[in-house]
């Protein structure tokens, strides 16, 4: 009689998963390409300054996406770091512009990352997708760079 009670429910608990999924689409994988238009998009960093596609059009700019939990994240932070500041030393109009955009993650969590991982990159702390799901649907530490309003080149170090 156990036996028969134990398949009983595991039988109810595989229906009910199976019919809950029914009408559920899975979203697929998808980000932006070389080529396509840059989102137009503007995020304030956290000492309040304003970065957006327009950065576009008298820079490179070069958006990456994180959160401070993901393990690829912290691995790329650093390495943009280095690249950020080597990008500083140049003369200011060939410097390209860089935004750290978060996916998920308020200002106190960024910022206290920020501040004990020495991290002087722009930031900008978004709570939502909102931003991240105009460039990719999955996926990060995710970085794309553009010119012009078109994304030049984007990167899934994960991959």
């Amino acid at each position: 009689m156990r036996k028969q009670k134990i398949l009983h429910t595991l039988l109810i608990a595989l229906t009910f998963c199976l019919t809950c999924c029914i009408g559920e689409k899975e979203e697929p994988e998808w980000y932006l390409y070389p080529g396509d238009a840059l989102p137009q998009f503007e995020v304030t960093t956290v000492d309040g300054k304003k970065i957006g596609s327009a950065d576009s059009y008298s820079a490179e700019l070069i958006i990456i996406f994180f959160n401070t939990t993901c393990s690829d994240c912290r691995k790329e932070l650093p390495l943009l770091q280095r690249q950020y500041e080597e990008n500083q030393k140049l003369p200011k109009a060939e410097r390209s512009v860089y935004i750290c955009i978060s996916r998920e993650e308020g200002a106190a969590d960024v910022e206290k990352y920020w501040t004990e991982n020495h991290l002087t990159l722009p930031v900008s702390a978004q709570t939502d997708r909102r931003i991240y799901s105009m460039f990719a649907s999955i996926g990060i530490p995710r970085i794309f760079y553009a010119k012009d309003g078109l994304i030049t080149d984007s990167l899934y170090p994960a991959e």
